[in-house]
């Protein structure tokens, strides 16, 4: 009777399967992911996990002593220097990151028009500064761009340039810093909006220019709204990358003069690795973290809601 009540002719036990054959599949799908998260978990979770713990704690030759609750937070916030460090850094980021987006956008619409093998050279010498190491790349901008005896200074003096000091005054010296960061991360850019142009339809300029649009029209009614998303993607991943970078103010202009590029990521260790003050580093650290962890909100968000 079971059988032939059962609508359109199916029986339970089918119906049965058809419900088991999801959970399977949802149980093999975390099989797939669980080793990942695995390891995503122990080289990154329980490490701040166990960071937060220490930032509770007064902390002594490296060792977490008697609970203190949030006093390294209080004495870090209220450290003057700590906010003269945060609207440095906010003012480093923001400036790298217009910048950077700006040119790239450039470089990737006139690349975009290129064809053969000069456009592919073209994109190779852009992205190379991305792909070396960062280590070798900030020690390559210091010494063409920023020592005496290099390449950038002896063309300025050619050309009769003989005041720009990039390491003696606070301005030059945060200008040449925002440059280094632009030059490091225009690659990464030029990559992502170029592929975002890539992916717009011919059909669509074809039909404006049929309607009698100009190439300004073009591209504040067609390209730019078509590259909403991947010019947001790419605005919250620079964001990230400027503010944790520590290679460009170590190496290139260390931090002067007089503290002028000294953003949150060398504060953080210089306060650790050089003053020994762990206390307000680890707080810091954890800070830091906590603002990866928005931006990296942010970032998923953007990329489910314009996806």
């Amino acid at each position: 009777m079971s059988i032939a009540a059962a609508p359109h002719g199916t029986t339970p036990g089918a119906r049965t399967a058809r419900r088991i054959r999801p959970l399977r599949l949802r149980l093999a799908g975390v099989g797939y992911v669980t080793p990942a998260m695995a390891l995503l978990a122990f080289t990154l979770i329980l490490p701040s996990l166990y960071g937060f713990y220490y930032s509770l704690h007064n902390i002594r030759y490296l060792k977490a002593n008697e609970f203190i609750g949030l006093e390294n937070y209080r004495y870090l916030v209220t450290d003057p220097e700590f906010w003269h460090v945060v609207i440095r850094s906010t003012g480093f980021t923001a400036v790298a990151v217009t910048f950077t987006l700006v040119i790239a956008l450039s470089v990737s619409l006139w690349i975009n028009q290129l064809h053969g093998p000069f456009a592919l050279f073209v994109q190779i010498v852009v992205i190379l500064p991305w792909v070396v190491s960062h280590v070798v790349g900030a020690l390559l901008f210091r010494w063409v761009f920023v020592n005496d005896i290099g390449l950038g200074m002896y063309f300025l003096e050619q050309m009769g340039i003989h005041w720009f000091k990039p390491v003696s005054d606070p301005t030059t010296a945060m200008a040449v810093l925002v440059g280094f960061a632009c030059w490091r991360t225009l690659g990464f850019a030029m990559l992502l909006l170029l592929s975002g142009l890539k992916s717009i339809p011919q059909d669509l300029y074809e039909a404006a220019h049929v309607d009698g649009a100009t190439a300004r029209q073009r591209l504040f009614a067609i390209t730019l709204p078509m590259l909403k998303t991947p010019m947001l993607i790419t605005l919250v991943i620079l964001t990230v990358s400027n503010l944790n970078n520590i290679e460009g103010p170590l190496i290139v202009t260390g931090g002067g003069p007089a503290d002028a590029t000294n953003v949150l990521a060398l504060d953080l260790y210089m306060r650790a690795f050089a003053k020994f003050d762990y206390n307000s580093a680890i707080a810091l650290g954890i800070g830091m973290f906590a603002a990866n962890i928005l931006l990296a909100l942010a970032y998923t968000r953007l990329v489910k809601s314009h996806g």
